[in-house]
Formats: structure tokens, sequence, C-alpha cells
């Protein structure tokens, strides 16, 4: 039996990765349920108002992006690294979380709201009611997500320091950033909004496990980069993928903060079969897809000589569609290389 273990693992770890689409898609049915007992309700209520401060764009970012993925994709990882189902608490402040998210980016995007107008939010969310709509609609998931964290101290401590490197990023939108200070923007803000995420959740990090969040959350908002590069460049900002002129640097540079992550992972002392499942739960989720897109950004490199230029392709060039059949395969197809290569 010694002598077979390492090819029953292997079977096991094949299993496991096979069956990972399947495991995420009833993660994602769970989270659906969730959001229309719990969030659709206050939604349609919210809407009502009828000040224009919310609009189907934000209702989609609610209920099929942002408050859908930080739960159904973050929220599970988490809950694999530590080894416990989510609870129906931590589902609740996890989903306010990621309700939160896209209505704080349009209080600097659409509604113009000053830094400090944000910094009172967060600081003092207790002294406000909220002037609009989306206002509300936000301090009440902000308020909802506290009241039900661990250490709602911490969160708090969180939220703050994913503003900050919101504020930091706003150098994006003029040009001629360097490399350099590109990476250094785009890491902070993923990571940082990763950390936040993770608040939700009751056990307390591990040595390292910052670290390790750093690098991943990273590259979650390089992938978000990735996928919105027509959409960066239509709107003057600069991003690595709007800028690069080498995907294949740029796919290097990916590879290179997920092995980063993925190393970390395994150096935290969880036991191994939950950092892999950890990491293929976020692999289908986000790091497979990416590499779907720079696949299909690096083609157009053929029709400029070798040279990646943005601003020379067109919209159908640069928006990559996942919900194709074809694309979902190359997906499941980069998922299974990242897993032997790293899980």
């Amino acid at each position: 039996l010694k002598k077979h273990m390492p090819i029953i693992q292997n079977i096991s770890r094949f299993l496991l990765t096979v069956q990972q689409p399947f495991i995420l898609l009833s993660f994602i049915n769970r989270q659906k349920k969730f959001i229309t007992k719990n969030v659709t309700p206050l939604l349609l209520e919210a809407q009502k108002k009828g000040d224009g401060s919310l609009d189907e764009n934000d209702i989609k970012k609610i209920t099929g992006y942002y408050g859908l993925a930080v739960p159904a994709v973050l929220g599970e990882a988490f809950c694999a690294l530590l080894g416990e189902p989510m609870t129906k608490k931590e589902r609740m402040v996890s989903t306010c979380q990621g309700a939160m998210t896209g209505l704080g980016d349009d209080f600097f995007d659409k509604q113009r709201l000053s830094a400090q107008g944000v910094k009172d939010f967060i600081e003092k969310p207790e002294q406000f009611n909220g002037s609009s709509a989306s206002e509300k609609l936000f301090l009440h998931f902000y308020k909802t997500s506290l009241a039900g964290a661990p250490q709602s101290g911490l969160m708090q401590a969180q939220v703050l320091q994913v503003f900050q490197a919101q504020l930091l990023s706003k150098q994006q939108d003029r040009p001629g950033l360097s490399n350099e200070i590109l990476k250094d923007i785009t890491i902070r803000k993923g990571a940082e909004s990763l950390l936040y995420y993770r608040t939700a959740f009751k056990q307390p990090l591990k040595s390292g496990e910052e670290k390790m969040l750093y690098s991943l959350g990273g590259l979650m908002q390089l992938s978000n980069d990735i996928f919105d590069v027509y959409k960066d460049y239509k709107n003057g900002v600069t991003t690595l993928a709007t800028a690069a002129t080498q995907i294949n640097e740029l796919r290097f540079y990916y590879m290179a903060v997920l092995q980063m992550g993925t190393k970390a992972a395994f150096r935290l002392g969880y036991p191994k079969r939950n950092v892999r499942k950890f990491l293929s739960i976020i692999s289908i989720g986000i790091f497979s897809r990416s590499l779907v897109c720079l696949a299909q950004l690096q083609k157009n490199e053929k029709k400029s000589k070798g040279v990646f230029n943005v601003s020379i392709y067109s919209r159908k060039e640069l928006i990559c569609d996942m919900d194709t059949v074809g694309n979902k395969l190359k997906s499941l197809r980069y998922h299974l290389k990242l897993s032997r290569r790293f899980y």
C-alpha cells in the first residue's frame, strides 16, 4: 500500500481538480439563492427611491458580480483553507462586503464624493444616514458587515487600507507611469481588498498568511485589469495591461506572482489538501480565466508586427467573452495545467 500511495495521491488530486468547476458552480448557485432571499428585496426597495443614484449596472454589480463572487469564490476558498464550512453569519458579512465594493467605486467614479467624505463614511458610519439611495444602501451593507464581523475594529481598519489604495490608484488617470509604479499600485489595490474580505471569517491569520494574500490579491487585481483592458483604455486609465507592449512579458510577471503566492500558501501550516482546495477554487474562478484572456490579447500582436498596441485593436479583439463554450474549455485546460504545476 505504501508503494502505491504516490499514485493514489495523484489520482485524488486529479479528481479534485476535475471536480472543481462543478463544485464552484454549486457555490455560485447557493449564493444566488442567498442573494434572492436576503439582498434582492433591499435592492427593489432602494430602486423605488428613484433618485438616479442607483442604476441597472449597480444592481448587476451586487447580484451578478461582487455580491456573488466575493462569497461564492473568495469566501468559499477561505473556508476551504480554514477547513470549516461557511456559517450563515459569515455568508451575510461576506455578501455585504461584496455589495459594498461596487457602490464604493461609484462614490469616486459617479457621485464624485470627496476623499474626506468617503473617509468619514468609513470611520464614523453611525453618524450618517445617507443622502441618496446609493449611500443609504452602502451604509446598510457596511453597518451590517461590521455588526457581524468577528473583529469589527480589524475590519474597519482594513476598509481604510482599501480606501487608501483606491486613492493611490487615482494616479492611473494620467499617462506616463512606469511599470514599477503600476505594479505597486496594482498589487496593493488587490491585496488590501483580499485582506479586507478575509476579515469576514473568524479564524485569525496565520504567520505568513498576510504575505500570501498580498500576492494572490494583487494578482486578482491584475486579472481584473486584463479583462478590463478595453474599458480602461477608453476611459484613459493606465494599467499594466493597457501599457503592455509584449503580452508574453505580462504573462511572465503574472505567473511569477502566482508562483510566489502558491509557494507561500503551502508554507502556512494548513493541511495540504486544504491549501489545494483553496488554490483550486481561485484558479478556476480567476487565474485560469485570465490566462484565456491573455492568450486572446497576444493574438492581436500578429496584426501589429509583434508588438501589442491597445490603441489599434477593436472592441471585439480586446474583450474576452468567457460565456462561450470554447473559452470555458480553454479555461478548464489552463486550470488543469496550473494544478499540475503549482497545486
